[in-house]
């Protein structure tokens, strides 16, 4: 079977590397000159199989108000006249309700275990390697409080098969010493021993090549998606900058983008780009060597090799991706408090992207009304945390074989 892949970010490279390892033809098509170079540039380099509670509960939707009033808050609101974003934030409200948060967190934990099993496979069939580091996430908290609700979701999600250790302030720090020199008090700590970290640029690129090496996958880069053919009620080819692209099955990969493309064939699909920041430094003496989650911030820590990743905030700005640098002071200045030793004043480097979001939290995947269309899409803020598992997925599904997990609460049909 010929598969074409719209999209070469990690959702879409993971995609094409799960179904040419099953023997399929895969093309992929992508606007940018390499794989990797947008949402899945320069992320937090989490993979957090572990984290299930969505932006949308309760305790969020008490912030929102405080959080509205501040440019310097973890997530941002920029009044747009946007109808798409308005429909959003309706959905995304709705779904702030206890229950709805409880539902979204289970479809969301069930994934993030299935994608650790099959991150398994990637990275012993395929060998790629992505500074990987495989302690977990110690997730810290510096308000008791805040402490108080982290040990209410562990506590659920222990439930699932989802282990997490409780740390008090002296076992955290013992466990990253870095913090102890945070100016800050930190109070205490989970660690998630599921959790592990890595560079998603790396990994992307990696996999791709493998793909075009292994398995003769052919990538179409430099090339623009302009519309989707269609004719009696099936896709009959991909319309691009450089002609028509052809096969017998399609997938959506192209994250924010996605709506764009589907509402002309009558597909409305409710992704909205979250925009969010990162920047990186020079690993020295008195970085952290585990990756870490500030709770309070919404910041993540990852080292990579010789370079510390920091990356966090929420934006909601429609499709703008200009880096601005009122959005990443607050990243930085969250650094010098967590780790004042290091003496960080000016990042390396700094990036920000648009990672594609759903109201309720998991992604979209699965058929659409097209025979011939089907969507891996969608994944927000656990791109690459659940680019595995989407991966083996879609590939079940398109191939017509019981899916290994239950697709309640992945599909479109959902909403």
């Amino acid at each position: 079977m010929k598969i074409v892949i719209l999209g070469a970010g990690v959702i879409g490279v993971s995609t094409a590397y799960m179904l040419g390892a099953r023997g399929h033809e895969v093309e992929v098509i992508e606007r940018n000159a390499a794989s990797g170079l947008e949402t899945s540039f320069a992320n937090g380099g989490q993979l957090s199989f572990s984290h299930a509670e969505p932006w949308a509960n309760p305790q969020v939707l008490s912030k929102i108000i405080k959080w509205s009033l501040r440019d310097d808050s973890p997530l941002v609101l920029r009044p747009r006249a946007d109808i798409e974003m308005l429909k959003w934030g309706l959905r995304f409200l709705a779904n702030c309700t206890e229950s709805r948060a409880k539902t979204n967190s289970m479809n969301t934990l069930k994934l993030g275990m299935y994608s650790k099993k099959k991150m398994e496979w990637f990275r012993n069939f395929s060998g790629v390697k992505f500074d990987n580091i495989r302690e977990g996430i110690l997730h810290i908290f510096t308000d008791e409080k805040e402490m108080e609700g982290a040990i209410k979701q562990a506590t659920f999600q222990h439930k699932f098969g989802c282990p997490s250790d409780i740390l008090d302030a002296a076992k955290t720090i013992q466990m990253e010493p870095a913090l102890a020199h945070s100016t800050h008090p930190v109070k205490g700590g989970i660690h998630e021993s599921l959790d592990e970290s890595g560079d998603i640029f790396t990994f992307t690129q990696g996999i791709a090549a493998l793909c075009e090496s292994d398995f003769n996958a052919q990538f179409h880069y430099d090339t623009a998606v302009q519309s989707i053919e269609t004719e009696k009620g099936k896709i009959t080819g991909i319309k691009t900058d450089k002609g028509i692209i052809k096969g017998d099955v399609y997938i959506m990969s192209l994250g924010s983008y996605t709506p764009i493309y589907l509402k002309p064939l009558g597909i409305h699909v409710p992704i909205y780009p979250m925009k969010g920041y990162s920047v990186t430094f020079p690993v020295n003496h008195y970085s952290p060597t585990m990756s870490l989650t500030d709770t309070a911030n919404k910041i993540v820590y990852s080292r990579l090799g010789n370079r510390l990743r920091v990356a966090g905030t929420a934006e909601f700005a429609g499709y703008n991706t200009e880096i601005k640098p009122h959005r990443i002071d607050p990243i930085v200045r969250a650094v010098k408090t967590l780790l004042p030793k290091c003496e960080y004043d000016k990042p390396e480097s700094e990036w920000a992207c648009l990672r594609p979001s759903t109201p309720d939290g998991p992604p979209v995947i699965g058929k659409t009304k097209y025979p011939n269309l089907y969507m891996n899409t969608g994944h927000g803020t656990l791109g690459w945390t659940h680019a595995a598992g989407s991966a083996a997925l879609i590939a079940d599904i398109i191939e017509g074989r019981p899916t290994e997990i239950s697709m309640d609460g992945l599909t479109l049909d959902r909403f």
